[in-house]
């Protein structure tokens, strides 16, 4: 019985210290033999203890068990992983320092504010207006799927090398594209370069684009951001790339030198789609505006935002009343969609909650309960802000507009 209780306190004592050296110095490698010698002191101590023997010894092969499994995953080669450091701000690569993947990934974030999705919005607002899947109606701007094929065709159409549309250079001395992706360069810095049949500004008999210039402001892309989105509409077709130096020519062949964004704004500038908020109650209405790039979409008398077209002309101190006195809203507050009640209320909700109505005019056909415009704005204005852009739109009426000599038509259009 004696040398019984000895083996079993030298058991007990020898695991514990085991284990104990293994937890604090011995790593992995040491919890395995740990648990391998611990197995066999108690099934040891279990033959020496009949009145004990079926539990401990039963206790002794699964910690035998573990052990064996221990040593197993020990024995695998191991990988380490770690968490990549944070890339500081002003640090972003040059496109030439990317891989052509690695540029069609930030091409993808910029475009949409996030992979694999195909939809959102990122810094670039590409689909307030363009579809990318195959067969998706566009009723704003061209499908861009399959894109690099097309552009190819595009600069033989007749149209194109006899242009009849407000501007035919980029600027003067730029010349044309010759080349499918020098095409696609000209149409993000010229888009009233060429203006694909049906897709002009209502009234202009396709000779001006409702497109604002995506390297000025204020979208603002830098050339690195367009050669990203330019690599990603090829890349995304199966089709190689073409190299980055080309890419670069193409956008200094269209934008001059006094216009291109200086690449440290690319690492300040928000990507676009949920993230931090943007517009604050310490912001200008002006500055609201620039920030959200409200003029890419809307045309916004007394702010110099006259070429918008995609959205209504915002002159709310004459629209807002109408609208929520309209049949169309009504049937959106009976609906349980719409809640305001007065001018200020419409503006904050057409803002935060641009689904809630639709001016008919702007509706999508194809997706007639969805606004185009961006979602997450409730995300990227703080209340003060839109209360401040509510109560600036509010002092905005027709007759401003027309100081401005913008003519709107009776659905909220610009009038050519």
């Amino acid at each position: 019985m004696i040398p019984g209780k000895i083996g079993l306190a030298v058991g007990i004592v020898g695991s514990v210290a085991f284990i104990r050296w293994a937890t604090l110095g011995g790593g992995t490698l040491g919890l395995a033999f740990g648990l391998l010698l611990s197995a066999v002191l108690l099934m040891w101590v279990g033959y020496m203890l009949p009145r004990a023997r079926m539990i401990l010894v039963s206790v002794g092969f699964f910690t035998l068990m573990s052990g064996i499994f221990a040593s197993y995953s020990n024995w695998l080669p191991q990988v380490r992983g770690e968490v990549p450091k944070a890339e500081a701000a002003g640090t972003s690569k040059k496109a030439e320092d990317m891989t052509a993947q690695e540029l069609a990934d930030k091409g993808e974030m910029i475009i949409f504010g996030e992979m694999g999705t195909l939809h959102g919005q990122g810094k670039g607002q590409c689909p307030l207006c363009h579809g990318f899947k195959k067969g998706d109606v566009s009723e704003r701007a061209p499908n861009l799927a399959g894109i690099p094929q097309r552009a190819a065709e595009r600069i033989k159409d007749a149209r194109y090398s006899k242009p009849d549309s407000i501007q035919t250079e980029a600027f003067s001395g730029s010349g044309r594209a010759t080349t499918a992706f020098e095409y696609i360069a000209e149409s993000h810095s010229c888009p009233n370069c060429f203006i694909v049949a049906g897709f002009g500004v209502k009234g202009s008999n396709d000779r001006e684009s409702p497109m604002p210039a995506i390297h000025k402001p204020p979208i603002q892309l830098t050339i690195d951001e367009l050669i990203a989105v330019d690599t990603w509409l090829f890349v995304r077709e199966g089709e190689e790339a073409p190299p980055v130096a080309d890419l670069r020519a193409a956008y200094e062949k269209f934008i001059p030198a006094a216009d291109r964004a200086e690449p440290a704004k690319e690492a300040a500038a928000p990507a676009g789609g949920p993230g931090p908020v943007i517009a604050t109650g310490a912001d200008t209405p002006d500055q609201i505006i620039a920030k959200m790039a409200c003029g890419a979409c809307h045309t916004i008398p007394t702010t110099g935002n006259k070429f918008g077209a995609i959205g209504p002309v915002l002159i709310e101190k004459t629209s807002a009343a109408k609208r929520i006195a309209s049949a169309e809203y009504k049937a959106r507050v009976k609906a349980g969609k719409a809640h305001a009640t007065t001018p200020k209320e419409y503006i904050i909700e057409s803002i935060m909650n641009p689904s809630a109505f639709i001016v008919p005019a702007f509706v999508n056909k194809g997706n007639p309960d969805v606004s185009m415009m961006p979602p997450d704005f409730a995300k990227k204005f703080t209340y003060e802000a839109v209360e401040k852009m509510a109560d600036f739109l509010l002092s905005i009426d027709e007759s401003a507009a027309a100081k401005d000599g913008i003519k709107v038509d009776k659905d909220g259009r610009k009038a050519s």
